[in-house]
C-alpha cells in the first residue's frame, strides 16, 4: 500500500468517527450526517436510538411479535446486537427448509451475531478474510412462525404521512390514527439527492431498514466503491427520482415505492424482491433485472428490456400479471420472440391459476399440450407419445 493510499484511508477513518462522535448522543441528526457515515456507525447509531424504539413498537403493534420472541428464545438485545433486523422478520427465502442459524461470527477480532440459511461452524476464509462461526441457536423467522399458525402480518404498515410528495415528507407505521399518542416514524433519509463524492462514488454504502427515503433523488454516474454498496428493505421509497442516472447493483426488499419516476437512465443489475412499484419510466435502458414477487406495475414510454425477468419465490405473493404483459409486449416489439413467447405463457398460466373447475382443467390441457397455442411443437411429441403407447398397447401378449 503506498504512503497516499496510507493517509487517505487513515483521514477517512478519523473524520467518520469524529463524526459518530459528534452526533451519536443525538436522537434527530442532520440527514447529510447519517448518509456520510459508514456502515458500522450507521448500525452503532441505530442501535442506540433507533432500533430499541422499533423492536417496542413491534411489541405493541404486530400480532403475537412478542410471543414469537419467547418461543424462538430471542430478546431484543439479541435482535439489536446484529445490527440487521430483516433476516428475524422476513420469510425464508428460496428454501423449503424454513429454520434460521444464529451464529457467532469473529473476524479480525471483532465478533458479532448473524442470521445464517445454514449451519455455520469452525474456520472459513472468505476474500482473503479469516472467519470464525460458533453456532448459538436455531429458530423460525417471524413470519414463518405466523405462517406456521395459519396467520399473517403487514411489517411495513403504512398508514400516517405528512407532507407527502415534498421534501419534506414523514412517514409512520401502524399508526393508530385516533390517538394523539406518537406513532413510530420512520427514519429520514430521503428528500435530498442521494450523496456521492468527486468521483461519482456513493457516500456511504450501507443496510437501510426502516428508512424513510421518500423524495430521494439519483442523477448522474452512481458507483458502488469499497465503501460499500446500497440495500433497502422495508422502506418507503416513494416519490423517488431517477434522471439521466447510470447506476448498478441497488436492492429492494419489501418497500413501498409509489410514484418512481425515471427518465433518460441506464439501470442495471437491480433487484426488486417483494415490492409494491409503479410510477413512470420513460427512455431508459433496464438490464439484467430481478423483479421477484411483489407488484410490478409502471407505466413505461420508450424503454428498452434486455434480460429483464419477473420471478416467483412461494414465500412471497406474486401479483405480476401486468408485469408479464408488459414484458410479453416489450419482447416481442424488441424482435425477441423466444423471451416474449416465455411471458406469454407466465400470463396464462398466472391466470389458469385463477381457475376452478372445468376451465381450470380446459386451460391446464391447452398448457400441457401446446403451451396455450405459442408451443405448436409440443403437438407433434404428444401425438408420436400417444401413437406409441396405442401401439404398444395393441402388440400381442
Amino acid at each position: 500500500m503506498n504512503e497516499f493510499r496510507r493517509q487517505h484511508l487513515i483521514d477517512r477513518k478519523k473524520s467518520i468517527e469524529e463524526l459518530f462522535e459528534k452526533i451519536k448522543d443525538n436522537p434527530n441528526p442532520e440527514i447529510i450526517d447519517l448518509w456520510m457515515l459508514d456502515e458500522e456507525h450507521f448500525i452503532k447509531w441505530r442501535q442506540i436510538h433507533d432500533f430499541p424504539k422499533l423492536l417496542k413498537h413491534f411489541d405493541s403493534n404486530l400480532l403475537l411479535f412478542k410471543e414469537w420472541k419467547q418461543d424462538q428464545n430471542l430478546t431484543d438485545k439479541i435482535i439489536i446486537e446484529s445490527g440487521e433486523l430483516t433476516p428475524f422478520l422476513e420469510r425464508k427465502r428460496w428454501s423449503k427448509k424454513r429454520k434460521l442459524f444464529l451464529t457467532k461470527q469473529t473476524c479480525n477480532g471483532v465478533i458479532r451475531n448473524v442470521v445464517s440459511y445454514t449451519k455455520l461452524e469452525g474456520k472459513k476464509q472468505y476474500l482473503g478474510q479469516e472467519f470464525h462461526f460458533e453456532p448459538i441457536s436455531e429458530f423460525y423467522s417471524y413470519l414463518d412462525w405466523l405462517q406456521r399458525r395459519q396467520k399473517s402480518e403487514n411489517i411495513l404498515y403504512i398508514n400516517s404521512r405528512t407532507a407527502p410528495g415534498f421534501d419534506s415528507e414523514s412517514v409512520s407505521i401502524h399508526a393508530d390514527v385516533y390517538s394523539s399518542s406518537k406513532d413510530f416514524e420512520l427514519l429520514k433519509m430521503g428528500g435530498i439527492d442521494i450523496p456521492v463524492n468527486g468521483f461519482g462514488i456513493l457516500m456511504r454504502g450501507k443496510r437501510l431498514e426502516f428508512v424513510n427515503l421518500c423524495g430521494l433523488r439519483l442523477q448522474g454516474r452512481i458507483s458502488f466503491g469499497e465503501e460499500g454498496n446500497l440495500s433497502c428493505s422495508y422502506c418507503a421509497c416513494d416519490n423517488m427520482t431517477a434522471s439521466e442516472l447510470d447506476m448498478a447493483l441497488l436492492n429492494f426488499s419489501h418497500c413501498s415505492m409509489n410514484n418512481f419516476q425515471i427518465n433518460n437512465s441506464k439501470i442495471q443489475q437491480w433487484q426488486f424482491y417483494d415490492c409494491r412499484l409503479n410510477g413512470d419510466f420513460t427512455n431508459n435502458e433496464f438490464r439484467n433485472i430481478d423483479v421477484i414477487g411483489g407488484l410490478f406495475t409502471p407505466v413505461v414510454n420508450g424503454c428498452t428490456f434486455l434480460d429483464v425477468n419477473v420471478h416467483e419465490d412461494k414465500a412471497i405473493e406474486n401479483h405480476n400479471l401486468y408485469a408479464y404483459q408488459l414484458l410479453k409486449k416489450s419482447y416481442v416489439e424488441q424482435g425477441d420472440d423466444d423471451s416474449g413467447i416465455k411471458y406469454f405463457v407466465k400470463e396464462h398460466d398466472f391466470k389458469r391459476r385463477k381457475l376452478k373447475g372445468w376451465k381450470f382443467i380446459g386451460k391446464t390441457i391447452s398448457a400441457l399440450y401446446w403451451g396455450y397455442g405459442r408451443k405448436p411443437q409440443r403437438i407433434i411429441w404428444t401425438s408420436l407419445v400417444m401413437i406409441l403407447g396405442n401401439y404398444i398397447l395393441v402388440l400381442p401378449k
